[in-house]
């Protein structure tokens, strides 16, 4: 069977967007969708953990004013915007069922104006409580879901009737996490896709554009195979447990001096900045000149030409510089470090989003129960624009749900 990989481009928004034509390139059973990048006060960019968990089952928004990348779904024929959770396991929209502004002020599938759709035997309602307060209600379907041009046939997925958030506006999410931590009880997208034989491998990969170091740079999930760019250069790393992406993490650099600290990592999509346990992530920054902490957030100079490492199976992985610095403070001059202390102190492992995943290319890879990451071209330090100072008030930042899992 010959399965075509294709490509969905994206655009960054702007005043004005650029549109560009799917182009199918031949690698049988591979698939590879470039995502909008959303700049945002607003929305939340680590809501593509809306679904994670803490120990207790209680369910959170987070809410860091930065990016989330989106990417384009077809549920019933209908186009719908995503965004795409390794933290979470369900596919979830919004529907014209819904009034409230989470949902209105986005796209909204309809099942009137579906073929494909099918109900679920009673009982099929849903409910996800928020760590914030917020609530979303909905009911459990089937439906045809394409992605790039391949469909997968009765997936299930969730119908939202209410979502009641301050925080959240549009889209709905696909989670990829694994199965053990749904929901619905019921296959995710990438599941089926393996099942019905779509794609050959379970196995999803990211990489997240890093515009200050390329402004060119995209964004872009595969799924079914790594791109060949990274086949003969990624290293993997076993899941500590087959319920989420938790791997181990060997050591933490910085200029290249070890500072001996192990620990598990989940690694999340979902997640902007880099979140650790208090002590180490202290000692990081003690290492990082003219580094404060004040307001429970660490801060380090905007200008900072500290390169921190991640070390995976003895493989360093290092953080732009460029990609450290985040929101400016304008009146000490200082930038919000993409590394903070875990907000959860009962929390025995690091998380890692998008400040770390942006410099490199990330493989989730079901069958083999681990995680590969190969460098990315954003990695190499290449010179880039300083951070933005914007209106954001950087202490009103809600930190990651760094204590969850999906």
């Amino acid at each position: 069977m010959t399965v075509k990989f294709f490509v969905l481009f994206v655009f960054i928004i702007l005043p004005l967007c650029v549109f560009v034509n799917t182009t199918p390139i031949s690698n049988p059973g591979h698939l590879k969708i470039r995502l909008k990048r959303v700049h945002t006060s607003k929305i939340d960019p680590g809501l593509l953990s809306l679904l994670k968990r803490d120990p207790q089952g209680k369910e959170y928004l987070n809410n860091v004013n930065d990016i989330r990348y989106t990417g384009s779904i077809i549920i019933g024929g209908q186009n719908l915007t995503i965004m795409i959770d390794s933290g979470s396991s369900d596919l979830w929209v919004p529907s014209v069922f819904c009034s409230t502004p989470a949902c209105t002020s986005g796209t909204r599938y309809d099942p009137a104006k579906s073929t494909t759709y099918q109900t679920l035997p009673a009982p099929n309602n849903f409910t996800l409580n928020f760590g914030d307060g917020a609530q979303v209600d909905g009911f459990k379907a089937t439906e045809t879901v394409t992605i790039g041009g391949l469909s997968v046939t009765q997936q299930t997925f969730g119908v939202l009737t209410t979502f009641t958030s301050n925080q959240y506006r549009g889209g709905g999410i696909m989670g990829i996490n694994f199965r053990q931590s749904t929901r619905f009880n019921a296959p995710g997208v990438i599941q089926t896709m393996k099942t019905q034989k779509v794609i050959n491998k379970a196995l999803v990969g990211f990489h997240f554009s890093a515009p200050k170091v390329n402004a060119n740079d995209v964004s872009y999930i595969t799924f079914g195979d790594v791109p060949n760019e990274y086949a003969n250069s990624i290293s993997y790393n076993k899941v500590v447990e087959n319920r989420s992406w938790i791997i181990s993490m060997s050591d933490v650099q910085v200029d290249g001096n070890s500072l001996g600290i192990k620990s598990n990592v989940l690694i999340d999509t979902g997640s902007t900045l880099n979140y650790g346990l208090s002590s180490q992530v202290n000692t990081l920054h003690q290492k990082i000149s003219g580094s404060n902490f004040s307001n429970d957030l660490w801060w380090i100079p905007c200008n900072t030409k500290s390169v921190v490492s991640v070390v995976f199976n003895g493989v360093p992985y290092e953080i732009n510089p460029l990609q450290l610095i985040t929101i400016k403070n304008n009146s000490t001059g200082l930038c919000r470090s993409g590394i903070q202390i875990q907000p959860n102190t009962n929390a025995s492992f690091w998380t890692l989003g998008d400040v770390f995943l942006s410099n490199v290319f990330t493989a989730f890879d079901f069958d083999n129960l681990r995680i590969g990451f190969a460098t990315s071209p954003n990695g190499t330090g290449a010179p880039g624009t300083s951070p933005g100072s914007g209106n954001d008030n950087p202490n009103n930042v809600k930190k990651s749900d760094a204590n969850k899992q999906g």
